[in-house]
């Protein structure tokens, strides 16, 4: 039986979307969470040389995985949580995708240093891009979800990444989601599953 260590940094990040798909699969991992200094130690051995990292260790034998995204669909195909049918796995990869999207504006009015252009990407998130993924997810749900999950009858990895940039983003600009209701649903739909409720309590604070 396979055993898994996720390595990140002491925050959410890009390091979360593993921990959850390991947390929704209902698989024990170890959380490792490394100071700058000590993953500069290591950073020389592993293969892409950045964080997160995902270790499987089986028959004794360990490797090293990078990148997030592929990480957490391998977790996700792995435990049933990427579809039943191909077609199901292409919309779920279309979604991951879609927030992968949302993401990219959202982290370039985060990290913007200059307050001016600050506010104008910080606008363009809130009228251009997040709307855009509203609709987009409006349309997706409603025509493939069922039981307030995107894809299918039960949570997949579309649910979980939608959640989880949203969840993290939601602290750092407010009222985010407040004109957003099916969106603020989904996320209380997540945050009540009872694994993922009991990760919310447990993990270290972010």
């Amino acid at each position: 039986m396979a055993t898994y260590k996720v390595s990140y940094f002491p925050w959410t990040g890009n390091g979360e979307i593993i921990r959850l798909a390991l947390v929704a699969a209902g698989k024990q991992f170890e959380d490792e969470r490394l100071s700058w200094d000590e993953w500069v130690k290591i950073k020389q051995k592993t293969p892409a040389k950045q964080m997160p990292i995902l270790t499987v260790t089986e028959n004794a034998k360990s490797t090293m995985y990078g990148q997030s995204a592929a990480c957490a669909k391998y977790i996700a195909k792995k435990y049933g949580l990427f579809g039943r049918t191909p077609e199901e796995e292409l919309l779920i990869d279309e979604v991951f995708e879609c927030v992968a999207d949302l993401q990219r504006e959202i982290a370039k009015f985060s990290y913007e240093e200059d307050e001016t252009k600050k506010a104008e990407l910080r606008q363009k998130v809130m009228e251009e891009a997040l709307p855009r993924f509203n609709d987009y997810f409006k349309l997706r749900s409603s025509t493939y979800g069922k039981n307030g999950y995107i894809i299918g009858p039960k949570m997949t990895l579309a649910d979980l990444h939608t959640y989880n940039l949203l969840d993290q983003t939601s602290g750092a600009i407010e009222g985010l989601l407040s004109s957003y209701p099916e969106l603020t649903k989904h996320t209380g739909i997540m945050k009540s599953d009872p694994k993922i409720a009991t990760w919310i309590k447990t993990r270290p604070a972010p």
